[in-house]
Parts: structure tokens; C-alpha cells; sequence
């Protein structure tokens, strides 16, 4: 009998995260800053994430925009089974989970969308799906919405296509769990790699290939194993979208936009010289090897009059999502070491560490005046492409109650499951992720127990144990005392912190 599956991976659940470049408010700012309108993205929209996997980054914007109305779909039932507990858990009624296939969900009735977001899929499923995808799109997305859609991108795959290849018949070719096969296809990779040839060839395969030593079980299956799989230029992509009347407005990835902090004055000029943007592009992502696109299109795109795309901007919150001392004085780049100049962003920074900030109030501050429009909305941008700030969506009421409730659902699961580790924050309106003895302690906080006992029974129950200075801690006393510390510093450090982004009440 065929699988019901289509040759995508069912063995292994796909891992749990949050993507906060889905967030319609990240996505509504990429759009301004190429002068293209958004369409709503507060109070009353609708959002469809197809290909939702565990649908945790659904769940959360739920909480996060209590007004609107959210539709996370995927084909395995297992996901869906757990999208719908954590929806439940957290009191939910504006977020539909399906298990349906594409092709269910093209001829289910339904509303039309504002937003619909595909993250992980294209590039994962078949030529058939992907016809499937475009129809929907075509059908399903209201004039002047947007779609996300991220694949992976020729040429940066082009040296690197054999290494999931030989992973792939590998695992097909042996028997046993699904796990093991796994990891006896990376092992004999590295043999394989260690006799030349190709990996002597092409200088990055090898150290990909030891790179997925690190990644999990989940990651490999769905990102490698899956029967259809393929990269594409972007010129591909931005053709077959076409058919859903879609024209590409901007890329997701934040510093993207910062075109030289990876592009020499030359590779500028070079693109330049082409008006065609799917041309440029698709050129661009020669000169930078991209292995990975996030795109954005618009059905319908309005561009805005300069005058029109700052005001809208002005009108933008932004806030910090690391401790004060995490803002980077200099970041890597494809160019080197490019310094972020200490007179226009310590000031920012220290403006932002107060609490979200909106970006006129923050040209009304001198230090920030002098150094004009473009110059703060470029480091803003520079600092929610590195992951340091984000763009905060407007006040709404409900957001804290349905934050509050997402956070306990949450932190409940993590009593018996670790692998939902983002936390809204009502504050930033975004997930921030939260590391496990950290949740355990908030838990406990939760339930009225002593932490540190409290984090030990969990921990000791799935049978782990800490570490101090790279030594195991062999028993319950030395493992207590470790917790009863870190406990201290979490209480000293990082609470506080979880307070001002509203995580945590009171």
C-alpha cells in the first residue's frame, strides 16, 4: 500500500520554534522599507501558515493579536494534534488548526487572507504541491496581501546538492528506526569525506556535512529526507508566483536590506545596471552565495511616495530583546568586521533599553536628532536583522491575557515536554526564547513550589544532571545546591528582565 505521505518524512515530528520573521509586524516592516503598503496586520486580519508543522509560531501570534483570526494547516496529524492541545491549553478561539493536504485545503470553504505565510515548504514538496500552492494563493489571498515564502536558493545549494543526496540513499538503503539510520548515514558520510574526491573538490562539503552532527534527528528528517526536494533561483520562484497575480516586494531577511554590509562598491554598481528586480535579485544571490531566501510578495503592490513611507515609519514602536550589554559594538559580515558606530547606537540602544520606543520619539532625543531619518532607521533595521531589537506591534487589548494564557499553557507542557522553549512577550510582540531551567523555574513559580526541588524532580525524572566547572554533578545534594544557585542568579539577572517584557506578571 502507498503511504499516505507522499514521501514526506512522518517517522519523526518536526522539531517545535518560533519564526519571528512570520510575524506580521516584522513582515509589515520589511515591506516599508522598500516603500510597498502592507495590508492590516492589528486588530482584524486573517492569517493562514500553511505548512504550519507544530504550529507554535501560529499559536503564539494567536495570543499575541487576540482580534484576528489565525489558520495553521498541515498534513500530519500528529502536528495538528499538538497545535490543537497547546490552542486549547492556552484558550484560544481565534485559531483553527487543519491536517489537511494541500490539495484538501484548496477545495475547503474558507475566508480570504491578509496574510498567508509558507515557511519551509516550497522547496520540500512537489512540483504537483507546489501548482496546488499557487492556486491557492490565487484564489485565497485578498487584494494588497502579502506571502512569505522561504526556500532554499541556488547557487548557494549548488556544491552542497550532493551531500543531501548521499544522506538521503543512505538512509534509504539501511533498515531500523529512522534515528539510526540517521546517524549511521552521517557516520558513513565522514568516511566517505575523509577518501577525497569530491569532498576534496568543493571545500565546504565536508564541513557540512560535520555540521549536521549537531543538528537534531527532527532537523535532518524534515529538511534532507524528505522524497521531493529541490533549491531554486529566485527568478523561478518569482515566475511561478506570477500565476497567483504576485509581485515580489522585499526579503524578510533584515539585513538584506543592508546590501553594503555584504556587497563591495563594484557588485553594487554591477547590479545597478539592471531595472528588472527579479534580474537583480536573482543576481544578487550570485555575488552573495545565498543558500537561503526569505521573499516576500504582494498581490497588487502600492508603492508608497517617499514622503508617505516615512511618516508610516515614524509611526513604528521598536523594542530591545537582549540585555543592554548583548547589543553589539561590531558585527561579521561578508566584508569583515564592520563597526556599529558608537554615537548613533549606544544612544539607541540605551533609549530602546528603557522599553519600546517609537521611532519619532526617538528622533526627538539630540543624540539621535543630529544623526537624521535614514541613519536611525538604518541601524533600527541593522539591529532587528542581527536579533537584538524587534519591531513592536500596536497596543491592542487582550494582548496580555492572551500572552499570559499562551506563557502558562506553555510553561504547563514543559512539566512533561522540553521542546517549547519560546515565551510571548506582550510587551515586544514577539517570542522570546527561554531556557529550560528557566522555564522550570517560572513553572514552579507558577505552581507555588520551591524552585530548585521543584526543578531537580524534572530533571532527575528524565534523567539528567548539571554540570560546574565541565564536571558532572553526581548526586541530589550537589545537583540541589547547583539548581538553589543558578536560581539566585536567575532571580537576579534574567527575572527582572522577563518582568519588563511582560512574561512574567506582577
Amino acid at each position: 500500500m502507498p503511504s499516505p505521505y507522499n514521501g514526506y518524512v512522518a517517522e519523526i515530528d518536526y522539531s517545535h520554534a518560533f519564526y519571528p520573521e512570520i510575524a506580521p509586524t516584522s513582515l509589515a516592516f520589511a515591506l516599508l522599507l522598500k516603500g510597498v503598503q502592507p495590508p492590516r496586520v492589528s486588530g482584524d486580519f486573517a492569517y493562514c501558515e500553511l505548512g504550519c508543522g507544530q504550529g507554535l509560531s501560529s499559536n503564539l501570534l494567536a495570543g499575541m493579536h487576540p482580534r484576528a483570526r489565525f489558520w495553521g494547516v498541515d498534513f500530519l496529524p500528529s502536528h495538528i494534534a499538538g497545535a490543537r492541545h497547546l490552542a486549547e491549553e492556552a484558550g484560544h478561539v481565534n485559531a483553527v488548526f487543519l491536517d489537511d493536504s494541500f490539495e484538501d485545503f484548496a477545495q475547503r470553504p474558507g475566508p480570504d487572507f491578509d496574510i498567508i505565510a509558507l515557511h519551509g515548504v516550497w522547496s520540500w514538496v512537489s512540483a504537483e504541491n507546489r501548482a496546488i500552492l499557487v492556486d491557492i494563493l490565487r484564489r485565497r489571498l485578498k487584494p494588497g496581501g502579502m506571502v512569505y515564502v522561504s526556500y532554499n536558493c541556488l547557487p548557494g545549494w549548488a556544491a552542497d546538492m550532493p551531500v543531501r543526496q548521499l544522506l538521503l540513499d543512505q538512509v534509504s538503503a539501511s533498515v531500523g528506526p529512522l534515528p539510526e539510520r540517521i546517524e549511521e548515514a552521517l557516520r558513513f558520510g565522514q568516511r566517505l569525506s575523509r577518501l577525497g574526491g569530491y569532498f576534496d573538490h568543493v571545500a565546504g562539503a565536508g564541513p557540512h556535512l560535520d555540521s549536521l552532527l549537531a543538528k537534531s534527528d527532527s532537523y535532518i528528517a524534515h529538511e534532507y529526507l524528505n522524497r521531493d526536494w529541490a533549491p531554486f533561483y529566485h527568478a523561478e520562484v518569482a515566475r511561478d508566483l506570477e500565476a497567483a497575480k504576485l509581485n515580489f516586494a522585499a526579503s524578510a531577511t533584515l539585513l538584506d536590506h543592508l546590501e553594503d554590509w555584504r556587497l563591495a562598491p563594484d557588485a553594487l554598481a554591477l547590479l545597478a545596471e539592471t531595472s528588472d528586480p527579479t534580474r537583480r535579485e536573482t543576481l544578487r544571490d550570485y555575488l552573495t552565495y545565498t543558500r537561503f531566501r526569505r521573499d516576500i510578495f504582494i498581490r497588487g503592490p502600492r508603492r508608497l511616495a517617499p514622503s508617505e513611507r516615512e511618516a508610516r515609519l515614524r509611526d513604528f514602536r521598536f523594542g530591545l530583546c537582549v540585555p543592554r550589554d548583548e547589543v553589539p559594538e561590531s558585527v561579521s559580515t561578508p566584508k569583515g568586521e564592520i563597526a556599529l558606530p558608537a554615537a548613533l547606537y549606544a544612544p539607541l540602544a540605551d533609549a530602546l533599553a528603557a522599553g519600546p520606543q517609537g521611532l519619532s520619539a526617538l528622533l526627538k532625543l539630540p543624540a539621535l536628532a543630529e544623526q537624521g531619518f535614514e541613519a536611525v532607521l538604518t541601524a533600527l533595521t541593522a539591529l532587528v536583522g542581527l536579533g537584538v531589537a524587534v519591531p513592536v506591534p500596536p497596543e491592542e487589548e487582550g494582548r496580555a491575557e492572551g500572552c499570559a494564557r499562551f506563557n502558562h499553557a506553555v510553561l504547563r507542557q514543559n512539566r512533561h515536554a522540553p521542546d517549547l522553549r519560546q515565551l510571548a512577550s506582550p510587551v515586544l510582540g514577539t517570542g522570546l526564547q527561554v531556557d529550560l531551567l528557566d522555564r522550570l523555574f517560572l513553572l514552579a513559580r507558577q505552581e507555588g513550589r520551591e524552585p530548585a526541588a521543584f526543578a531537580w524532580t524534572i530533571l532527575s525524572e528524565r534523567g539528567k544532571r548539571l554540570r560546574r566547572n565541565g564536571e558532572w554533578l553526581e548526586t541530589a545534594e550537589e545537583n540541589l545546591a547547583e539548581l538553589g544557585r543558578l536560581h539566585d542568579v536567575f532571580t537576579r539577572s534574567r527575572l527582572p528582565l522577563l518582568r519588563a517584557w511582560g512574561i512574567v506578571e506582577g
